[in-house]
């Protein structure tokens, strides 16, 4: 019969797969955001690095990693703000995409605002994000 483990080394023991699984995925992360610094990237690479940063936030937040989560989630939605003001000589179509990205990753810093209870920080990123859209114009 085999010895059961106890409840602490389960924990180390998830503990650790789930700090392998965020180091791979940060690798992947790294490697996707490099596109970004460049005045060539594409609309797919902004997607693909869109995609990968939502899969990682997910990741944290099925895990119960809040934390993370919201760093993740923050981080993508500056990543996508500082794409629209970087390099003016963008196509139209990538600012277009970067600020409906930018408007999805808001709802989700907003939902974690409201959930804490505090709404004057959603308020003040949905100003921001307003302010930033208007520029685009």
């Amino acid at each position: 019969m085999p010895i059961p483990h106890s409840f602490s080394l389960w924990i180390t023991d998830n503990l650790e797969a789930y700090q392998h699984t965020l180091e791979d995925l940060r690798v992947e992360y790294y490697l996707a955001e490099r596109p970004l610094y460049h005045k060539h990237c594409t609309l797919s690479q902004l997607r693909q690095f869109n995609d990968l940063s939502l899969k990682i936030a997910d990741y944290c937040h099925t895990q119960g990693d809040d934390d993370n989560y919201f760093a993740v989630l923050f981080g993508l939605h500056q990543k996508l703000i500082e794409q629209l003001h970087s390099n003016v000589q963008r196509e139209a179509l990538f600012k277009a995409q970067a600020i409906q990205l930018a408007r999805h990753s808001m709802t989700g810093l907003c939902q974690v605002f409201i959930a804490q209870g505090n709404w004057q920080k959603a308020s003040e990123l949905q100003r921001e994000f307003l302010q930033y859209a208007d520029s685009m114009s």
